[in-house]
């Protein structure tokens, strides 16, 4: 199963929404979405709102794929695990209030997951995730890329 999460950020995030259900056939495998605050008639994948944490966990562990928005817990909580990650960055100030794009580059340079900057490159994406060996971020090492990442955002806003 694909694991697709949109997060709860309070925006809408139906560029994606768009994307995966028109591929979903396409991927021979069933995608299942949590939308949050997206409201997208799915034709194709299966969607809920919102799940509980324990559900999140539960889903997450058993997919094969997760395709994920930007935001740091979604992602730190796929590296723990070991997940094949797909990251889709929102679009700051229009899909969310603060900076995706800069988290996930600093990921995918470390090999952690393969991101999608152009949502027409979604579904190649997941077809590269198959056999791609996501690098574990080592302990210690995320606080160092989240702090560097913030320092620099405060700085971009000075």
């Amino acid at each position: 199963m694909i694991f697709v999460t949109f997060g709860n950020a309070p925006l809408d995030f139906t560029r994606l929404a768009k994307e995966i259900d028109r591929i979903t056939l396409e991927l021979n495998e069933e995608v299942f979405v949590q939308s949050g605050y997206t409201n997208f008639p799915f034709k194709f994948a299966k969607s809920k709102h919102f799940l509980d944490s324990k559900r999140m966990q539960e889903i997450t562990i058993k997919a094969s794929i997760v395709v994920s928005h930007g935001g740091w817990g979604t992602i730190a909580e796929c590296l723990d695990y070991g997940k094949r990650l797909v990251a889709v960055p929102r679009v700051q100030g229009i899909e969310h209030n603060h900076p995706q794009e800069e988290l996930v580059r600093a990921l995918e340079q470390l090999d952690c997951l393969i991101a999608v900057y152009e949502i027409c490159n979604l579904k190649s994406a997941i077809e590269r995730i198959r056999s791609f060996s996501p690098q574990p971020l080592a302990r210690g090492n995320a606080s160092k890329t989240i702090n560097n990442f913030l320092l620099s955002t405060l700085q971009d806003v000075r």
